[in-house]
């Protein structure tokens, strides 16, 4: 059976904490070393920050969080209900989250609607492998 984590957190800044927390302590169960770990961690905190400024600046929403070890790699998706990703004159990031994120890990992808937005993120148990 594959290893899974999911959970529910409120949109909100501490909820980034506690999502980075738990999925870096799942990672470490899985067999992921430390500088892996901190790949993960930088990751999904880039991936919920971005979810709580972005998605829920202006209300407060949910941000959903499941993660598996699929084939020797860690699948991560964190997923929100806000506006989806669209340009804004006012956005009060730096825009530097998702190339954090496509640097640290094996991949991502993004869905965006306006019903929400989900990043996937991928990371190899033993990295630079095909």
């Amino acid at each position: 059976m594959a290893s899974r984590f999911q959970a529910t957190y409120p949109g909100i800044p501490t909820a980034v904490r506690d999502i980075r927390g738990e999925l870096a302590s799942f990672a470490a169960r899985e067999g992921f070393d430390d500088g892996r770990l901190d790949d993960i961690r930088i990751a999904v905190s880039e991936a919920a920050t971005n979810a709580v400024v972005h998605a829920y600046d202006r209300w407060c929403g949910e941000i959903r969080v499941d993660a598996g070890m699929e084939h020797g790699e860690l699948v991560i998706a964190i997923a929100d209900d806000g506006p989806g990703m669209t340009a804004r004159a006012d956005s009060p990031g730096l825009g530097l989250g998702l190339p954090t994120i496509t640097t640290v890990s094996d991949r991502l992808e993004v869905a965006s609607t306006s019903a929400g937005c989900e990043l996937q993120m991928t990371f190899r148990l033993a990295p630079g492998l095909p």
